[in-house]
């Protein structure tokens, strides 16, 4: 990825933004991970000039739109929830691939004929005791603070903002309220006094921090946050851990082809952005449930 990278972009700005910023975002891992996810940032030179010069230019990439659903997500997944058979609180801890039952924590089990699967990759195979025969490939955990605040003066507008050198560690700064009002409190959006964000920093694989280290990283992105100018006082402050948050793969690796094959031998079929270990958005994801979900209602 770091010599797409400079091949891409070139010296002055991977230097400036790009090499600084994907040591962050993969946690070290950039120098030797396999370019993913060009269609992202497409450059076209003639479009590079233009700006260069001040011209208006049209908007490129796979972020020049965006799309919300008018009630939220949460209603839009409530809703095809309501049409499925869905058991709650129920942790899966096992699949036995050649008796097809799926075994849970609380120590129940359910037998399949297949079964479709949007666990991450590398959480399934270790579940049916699966292995390629090829080093996994790997991903990088993220650490999410939520914070609710008091707008600062300089908030931005932005729905997020990347960061390549901020003093607590983290690469990316998300707006909830700046996507929906409704990420706010009702008393504040109207006046929108309140700023609800997310804060993004990366870790290695599984490499999660003790309760006194995201204590004590909180505490100092609070600060960091403070002095930026987007909060003022932060009234609410809670961490997530994402284990599998972002997926990756060695150059020249076929770990992924030969684990969905594997999986899928065994009628495990593998979808979504952590199942199938490919970025893809919300939108590709539900598309490609549906699609699987009809094709197997089908053969059933």
């Amino acid at each position: 990825m770091k010599e797409w990278l400079r091949e891409y972009f070139g010296e002055i700005l991977c230097d400036l933004f790009f090499y600084p910023f994907h040591a962050l975002y993969t946690a070290g891992l950039y120098d030797r991970i396999a370019p993913q996810d060009s269609y992202k940032s497409p450059v076209d030179i003639a479009s590079v000039i233009e700006g260069a010069f001040g011209s208006s230019v049209a908007s490129a990439g796979y972020n020049a739109q965006f799309f919300y659903p008018a009630e939220g997500l949460n209603v839009l997944a409530q809703r095809m929830a309501e049409k499925c058979d869905i058991r709650y609180g129920k942790c899966a801890t096992r699949i036995d691939p050649h008796c097809r039952v799926v075994s849970f924590e609380d120590g129940s089990s359910v037998p399949y004929q297949q079964l479709i699967c949007t666990l991450p990759l590398n959480k399934v195979m270790e579940m049916c005791e699966f292995a390629a025969d090829c080093p996994p490939d790997p991903y990088s955990s993220v650490l999410v603070l939520n914070v609710g605040a008091t707008r600062g003066p300089l908030c931005p507008d932005d729905h997020w903002l990347y960061f390549p050198d901020s003093s607590s560690g983290f690469h990316r700064v998300g707006f909830y309220s700046a996507v929906d009002a409704r990420f706010l409190p009702i008393s504040s959006r109207y006046s929108q006094d309140r700023v609800s964000i997310y804060v993004e920093r990366g870790f290695r694989g599984g490499a999660q921090p003790s309760a006194c280290d995201t204590r004590a990283y909180a505490a100092l992105v609070v600060r960091e946050l403070r002095d930026l100018g987007y909060i003022m006082e932060a009234e609410v402050v809670h961490p997530t851990w994402i284990d599998v948050a972002y997926t990756w793969s060695w150059p020249r690796s076929r770990w992924r082809e030969l684990s969905l094959r594997k999986l899928s031998d065994h009628r495990i079929f593998q979808v979504g952005r952590y199942g199938r270990w490919v970025f893809q958005g919300i939108a590709d994801s539900i598309r490609d449930g549906f699609i699987l979900g009809g094709s197997l209602r089908s053969y059933a």
